[in-house]
This record gives C-alpha cells, structure tokens and sequence, in this order.
C-alpha cells in the first residue's frame, strides 16, 4: 500500500448499534485511525472536523440510511472512499448506493476482517495514487514493462494498448503545464477532474494489460470455483459506477435467473461485465440507462447488457453481429480492448459474447455459459430493452 504519510490513516465507521462500533474499532484499531459515529448526522458532524480517508456505514439506520450518508458525502467529500455494509444483499440497495452514493464497494455482514482489511488497503491505495503524480508515472512504467514482456500476443494488441495508454498520458503532461500558469477558480477545477480521469484510464489499461498477459501465459489455468452470479453483478456494477455516475446514467437490473450459480474465476468475471458495461456506457446519452438482464435455462446461462444504441451505424451493427454471433474467435481490434478482452474471458470459460440488435435500435451485447450439452446460437434471448 503507498504510504503518503507516517500517520495512520483515519477510516470513519458509522452504525447505530454500540456492540457493532466497539466490535470494529477494537478489531482495525491497530491498523487505522478508527473513529465511530451512531448515526448520520453524527458522522456529517465529524467530516465538517476531521480529515477522513475512507467512509463505511452501516445500511439499515433511524432517521437516515447508509446510502442516504452515501449519497450526501459523494457531492460534498468526493475525495473519500465510500463504503456501504448491510446484512441484506438486494439489487435495489445496491442500484441506489451507485446511482445516488457513488459507493467504491458494498460489504455483506457478518464483516470478515480480512475483506474489510483488503477493501480499505486498496481503497487507500486509491486515494494516495490520485494525490501523487509521480504514482502515476510510476503505474505507467509498470504497464509499458508488461507490454514488453508480453509473450505471444499479437504486435497489433500491443500497439493498440500503447496507443491508448499515452493518449491520456498527453492529456496529463499538458494539463500539468497549465497549472505552471497557476490557474484559479473553476478553470482549476476543470483541470483536476481532467487529471483525475487520465489517471483512472491509465490504472484501467494497466489491469486489462495485466490480465491480457495472464490469459495468454502458456499453461496458464483458471482458478475454478462455484460463483453466484449475482455477486457478479454486484461487484461489477460498483467497480462502473464512477464512468455511470458522472454520465448521469442508470442502471435497470433484470435478474429473472434468480440465485443461479456458474463455474469460473470471480476476479475474471467481473472484469468481463465491466467490459461490457464500460462498451454500453459509450452507446449510452447523458442521462440514459443501463439493462442488465440475466436469464438461466437448462443448456445457458446468459447475462446481458443492454445500451441505448448511441452512435451505432448500419455499419457498426452489421459489424458487431459479423464478429460476436459468427462464430468467429478472432479477436478484432476494431471494436477495442475492452471487447476483445472480454471476449478471451468467455472463451477461457468454454463460453462466448453474442452481440443482439434489440428493439429501438438498441444494442445487446451478452455472456453465455454452456451449462450443458447445446448451444444458444442465434436465438432471440428476449433482451429487448
């Protein structure tokens, strides 16, 4: 973890329940400065005092709910990490706490130490990296030495992620030479939002390098197990919410395949819907929203994801059916990394993205999963939006 200073880092836990509070803080008090509050309106009294680095609270409280702190500590602190922690996981809790709280990770109770250990440290490693540019330098050496290194990709992937890489790269540079000319007031504000944004494309880009290394290792195998695909959802949903949030995009969560479960790696699962997610966050107008539609039957398992159909051509819909229902496992730089990577995911889970032209001109890009002997094909899976 990048450790900016020797003090420790102040993490905020608001619950109303004492036994809950004492519990935590006798627990992390080692690790981080713990500071509890019983309730909402006592936790926005601490912030209005304190430095705060990462907020958790508790969902289910008197007067005000978690997402409702959440959602307040977003517009008013932006720079802390957000955190919601509830005994319930239910998608409407989570629709909320992204589209009002913009929440950087959602905790079931019982709390393990563990989890909440690693989702802190890597929230603070957020928070530290956001507030030292040469972090970021740092990040994008690592990247360019794992591009290098890559062995037996294609020379086009390579180009394609360098490209992209210094893209934001001379967004930064050039912003930091504005700020040489010591720029005020909301000009200044502009500038941050716009470092703060490259700086998240580079970390993104780094992640899918790394994993696009991983998948292509000789030998390399997934690390199997039995996941609910509504955790899934969940996780990936939070790790979009930042690119929805300042679009001002929704989210609809259809899940008519209730509790089902499939076999695959989490980490890799999630990275593929947020894939999907990010591609239909681009198909999507300021303000628009998002369909994420599950269904389960006897041969699949299918996710899909459903934008408004933004900037789609002719061309572009002949194109993405061409690619994603042929059969075709080639990958095709054209539509982008985020595709492509997503596309070895499935294909590393014996599975396979299909891309559907929906009603309105809408777009669906779906994941399925062979659960037995057959094969989707083509068929009309019913993800109109």
């Amino acid at each position: 973890m990048v450790q900016i200073s020797e003090k420790k880092p102040s993490v905020l836990y608001v619950d109303d329940l004492q036994t809950n509070l004492f519990l935590f803080k006798e627990t992390f008090k080692e690790d981080y400065n713990i500071i509890l509050a019983e309730s909402a309106a006592a936790a926005l009294d601490i912030l209005k005092e304190q430095e705060i680095q990462v907020l958790l609270t508790d969902q289910q409280m008197p007067e005000m709910t978690g997402t409702g702190l959440l959602e307040i500590v977003a517009v008013e602190y932006p720079d802390i990490r957000r955190f919601l922690l509830s005994a319930f996981t239910d998608f409407d809790t989570v629709v909320e706490a992204v589209n009002k709280g913009n929440i950087h990770g959602y905790i079931n109770k019982p709390m393990h130490a563990e989890e909440i250990t690693l989702s802190i440290n890597n929230s603070l490693e957020m928070y530290y990296l956001r507030k030292k540019n040469r972090q970021m330098m740092e990040e994008l050496e690592q990247a360019n030495r794992k591009l290098i290194n890559l062995d037996g990709m294609k020379s086009e992937i390579i180009k394609v992620i360098s490209r992209e890489i210094r893209s934001p790269l001379n967004r930064i540079m050039g912003t930091i030479h504005l700020l040489k000319d010591k720029i005020e007031g909301q000009e200044l504000s502009e500038v941050v939002n716009i470092l703060d944004s490259s700086v998240s494309k580079l970390e993104e880009f780094s992640s899918m390098t790394e994993q696009i290394s991983i998948l292509k290792s000789p030998g390399h195998k997934l690390n199997i197990s039995r996941v609910p695909f509504k955790q899934v959802i969940e996780y990936s949903v939070i790790e979009a919410s930042e690119e929805m949030k300042e679009k001002g995009i929704g989210l609809d969560l259809q899940n008519e395949a209730g509790d089902a479960s499939i076999q695959g790696e989490f980490h890799l699962l999630i990275s593929c819907l947020v894939n999907l997610l990010r591609n239909a966050i681009n198909h999507c107008d300021s303000g628009g929203s998002i369909t994420i539609k599950t269904m389960h039957s006897e041969e699949n398992f299918v996710c899909g994801v459903i934008d408004q159909g933004k900037d789609y051509t002719e061309k572009h819909f002949e194109d993405m059916v061409s690619q994603y229902c042929s059969g075709d496992t080639n990958l095709n730089l054209n539509f982008g990394i985020q595709l492509s990577l997503a596309q070895m995911i499935m294909e590393a889970h014996s599975g396979k993205i299909l891309f559907e032209r929906t009603e309105y001109k809408k777009g669906a890009l779906k994941m399925v999963f062979a659960q037995a002997s057959g094969d989707s094909g083509n068929q009309d899976l019913g993800l109109q939006g």
